[in-house]
């Protein structure tokens, strides 16, 4: 099973708007992760599953995991493309 995390040289800043992420690299613009987003940012600190980090997030909010898990994928590959996050195999 896949399993994402946070790339482990990603700088961020704390803000009260959001956490603020600059990609590993250091050459891509920053991107600002609110709401729901920095909650799955905070998730990625180790490394989970797609239907893990699903189950989190419909729990907290009451949500359908299934739902969930399909916007997560489009998220998860959203924030690879910015050099965010990474994934490891099984």
């Amino acid at each position: 099973m896949t399993r994402w995390v946070a790339r482990p040289r990603v700088l961020l800043r704390r803000l009260p708007e959001g956490v603020v992420a600059l990609p590993a690299r250091g050459d891509g613009p920053s991107t600002v992760l609110a709401g729901t987003a920095e909650e799955l940012w905070d998730l990625l600190a180790t490394p989970r599953s797609v239907e893990d980090l699903a189950a989190e997030l419909a729990t907290r909010h009451g949500a359908d995991p299934t739902v969930v898990a399909a916007d997560l994928e489009v998220a998860l590959d959203d924030l690879r493309a910015r050099d965010l996050v990474e994934t490891r195999g099984p």
